[in-house]
């Protein structure tokens, strides 16, 4: 790699944690560009290289993460001998990095203002679906799913708890009970899903 391009890429990386640590402090639209550049120690010019506007640095965090659930769902499968498992265990890692983790928190913020919704957000639940739904259907191979159920349907309705689960648990509590609150889902949940002698294997921490 280029000096040229290397400067650059650092320059890229720079502007994207800067903006997730100012729109994370003051929420999106109270964040400007100018505190953006600040944090990031660079000039306003060198940001409109990267980005046209704060909208398209919102839509590169979120882009950001586009990837995250496929490494979630490769991490537990390589640690969890029961897709089921691995599909709770990855639920409960996300909640675990929206606790801990920069820009997984503020492109989770960031997917529910209006101005990323239309943009960002269809791209976003038709990737979760696909990685809940693929992890379903080996679980019904395996036997661990019950024969009867509709794999598509019940990814969707999964990714549609775990969403509704944030903006409750942020309405309701500052999201300090979402791990609580995904327990609770899960045991109720799953019992639907899974044959009695796999549930009464599962763990839903």
């Amino acid at each position: 790699m280029s000096v040229k391009r290397a400067r650059s890429t650092h320059t890229r990386a720079k502007l994207l944690r800067a903006a997730a640590e100012v729109f994370d402090r003051d929420g999106f639209s109270g964040s400007s560009l100018t505190a953006v550049c600040a944090r990031a120690d660079v000039s306003k010019g060198a940001l409109y290289c990267h980005f046209r506007s704060k909208e398209a640095l919102g839509v590169a965090i979120i882009e950001e993460q586009s990837l995250l659930w496929h490494r979630l769902r490769d991490e537990q499968m390589a640690l969890q001998p029961s897709p089921m498992q691995a599909l709770i265990a990855m639920s409960f890692e996300f909640v675990r990095m929206l606790e801990s983790d920069l820009t997984v928190r503020v492109s989770a913020k960031l997917l529910r203002e209006a101005v990323f919704f239309d943009v960002a957000a269809a791209a976003q639940v038709v990737g979760w679906i696909a990685v809940v739904r693929e992890l379903l259907s080996l679980a019904q191979q395996r036997g661990e799913v019950k024969a009867e159920v509709n794999v598509r349907h019940a990814a969707e309705q999964i990714v549609a708890e775990l969403l509704g689960l944030q903006f409750v648990a942020q309405a309701l509590s500052g999201g300090t009970d979402l791990r609580l609150r995904l327990q609770r889902v899960w045991r109720a949940s799953s019992g639907c899903l899974v044959t009695t002698s796999v549930y009464e294997t599962l763990r839903f921490e």
